[in-house]
């Protein structure tokens, strides 16, 4: 069961993450509001996107519209780091929450477990391209079998979650936009 989003007012707006982009436009990571409001005030980051509706933040001489997302002034330069692929080892954990805690098998909601594509015995391995989330009945009914010779198919093909990918593309759909 999830969640229904919090609505942003100006009591609760502490609390709601913005995301910061490179001065190249390029998502570098999420921050609490009240540091991208900072960022803002201090002339080191302009706001991309305002939330909707408008929360305004004042202070006594001031007041800025909450941001959505904020573009820094300079550039940061951020060192390559080892890219994950779909081979790459994947967590328990990690493959609930790119699933959503969503059967790949059913769709089912409460899926608590976790299942090889490729079974273990089969040469299959806990990669992010072989493991996805499962409720405990397709679990057991796909047992030590592909999907294929299970007669299940997969709603989705799993592969590596990219969370500042996503926002990328978020942000390059709203500026297109403009």
């Amino acid at each position: 069961m999830r969640t229904p989003p919090v609505t942003v007012h100006s009591r609760n707006w502490q609390r709601s993450r913005v995301l910061v982009l490179n001065a190249t436009f390029q998502a570098l990571c999420e921050v609490p509001a009240e540091r991208a409001v900072t960022l803002v005030a201090i002339g080191a980051a302009e706001s991309v996107a305002d939330h909707e509706p408008r929360v305004p933040i004042r202070a006594q001489h001031l007041e800025i519209p909450l941001p959505v997302t904020i573009r820094l002034f300079e550039y940061v330069y951020v060192p390559h780091t080892a890219t994950v692929t779909d081979t790459s080892r994947a967590t328990y954990a990690g493959v609930f929450r790119r699933d959503r805690h969503s059967c790949a098998y059913c769709a089912d909601q409460a899926a608590t477990t976790i299942d090889h594509v490729v079974p273990r015995s089969r040469g299959g391995t806990n990669s992010w391209a072989n493991l996805v989330a499962c409720c405990r009945p397709c679990n057991q009914r796909k047992a030590d079998r592909t999907p294929q010779e299970a007669g299940m198919a997969l709603l989705w093909e799993p592969k590596v979650p990219n969370h500042i990918e996503k926002a990328q593309h978020r942000i390059w759909r709203r500026l297109a936009a403009i």
